[in-house]
């Protein structure tokens, strides 16, 4: 087996242990009313304010027809508004509305909560490992693009 063919597996592996360790691959995001999807939307939206559908849609990899009927069924719940970009008619820009930053503040909380109750039992060496160790794969598997 070839060091690239192995170290596949080993990420294949982290992956199949993350996903379900994380409860991605319930119907729901963390037992809310979103998808897993619908969730990385919200948060995205929050972190850039204002952008356009394409610029989400690059960012998560995530299919433009698919991220559209996101974006509505969000407009339709009052979380998202569009408004025409001042630099390019044509062009228009989405961003959270009041309601949408208080619904994905509930879920970055939710996010929160999850997450130290999974690294709580951990020591303060585990915890310096375990950062070290996403500070040191992110930048690795960023460089090799989205799979």
């Amino acid at each position: 087996m070839t060091r690239h063919n192995e170290l596949c597996n080993k990420i294949r592996a982290f992956n199949r242990f993350y996903t379900v360790h994380a409860g991605f691959l319930n119907s729901t995001y963390l037992g809310s009313n979103y998808s897993t999807a619908e969730a990385r939307t919200l948060f995205e939206m929050k972190i850039k304010k204002e952008c356009t559908q394409s610029e989400i849609a690059k960012t998560l990899n995530i299919d433009k027809s698919y991220l559209s009927r996101i974006i509505h069924r969000f407009i339709t719940k009052g979380f998202v508004q569009k408004t025409k970009s001042t630099e390019d008619r044509r062009a228009e820009i989405i961003s959270l509305t009041e309601s949408g930053n208080i619904e994905t503040e509930k879920l970055i909380d939710l996010t929160n909560r999850k997450i130290t109750a999974q690294i709580t039992r951990l020591n303060q060496d585990e915890c310096d490992n375990l950062s070290k160790a996403l500070d040191t794969v992110i930048p690795i598997l960023e460089k090799g693009g989205s799979v």
